[in-house]
């Protein structure tokens, strides 16, 4: 009789180790998983800052470009009359104002140069500047895009 109860005793604690190993493999699974969509979410945010620091300087380059073709010119006698810096009690910004063509011819200007007529997409560009054995770094400079998003176009089309 006492035999039995220590058999039966022996397969439940079997059991339970069991149970316990396949739960702690789901554990480590989950938290594997939980590792790689934390990794997956830190490159879509470092994407998407580059991206923003990219517009960012676009839109700055569009900005310098409009102020350069519309400058006016001023005369000696003008800087003379306008007040120092010391005598100026308050700043002001300048104010200019540019036609939209202008601001519109500049912009398409610009981005013509930026665009390339391999590929239709950026992705195929991308993909077919890396077949020709370039590295993300040249091939970010050649699209002039961020070198995370290349690496982002790279590692989703596997």
């Amino acid at each position: 009789m006492i035999t039995t109860i220590i058999i039966i005793l022996f397969l439940l604690q079997v059991i339970s180790f069991y149970f316990i190993a396949l739960l702690n493999a789901k554990i480590s699974r989950f938290n594997n998983m939980e590792q790689k969509q934390q990794q997956v979410l830190n490159d879509m945010e470092d994407s998407f800052s580059a991206y923003i620091a990219e517009i960012r300087d676009e839109n700055n380059r569009l900005l310098k470009e409009l102020q350069n073709t519309d400058a006016p010119k001023t005369t000696n006698l003008e800087i003379l009359e306008k007040p120092s810096i010391k005598e100026a009690s308050t700043f002001e910004a300048p104010i200019s104002f540019v036609s939209k063509q202008i601001a519109a011819s500049s912009y398409l200007k610009t981005a013509q140069t930026t665009t390339k007529k391999v590929p239709k997409t950026v992705k195929e560009k991308v993909l077919f500047h890396y077949e020709q054995g370039k590295t993300t770094d040249e091939i970010a400079k050649m699209l002039q895009i961020g070198k995370t998003e290349v690496e982002l176009f790279l590692k989703f089309n596997d």
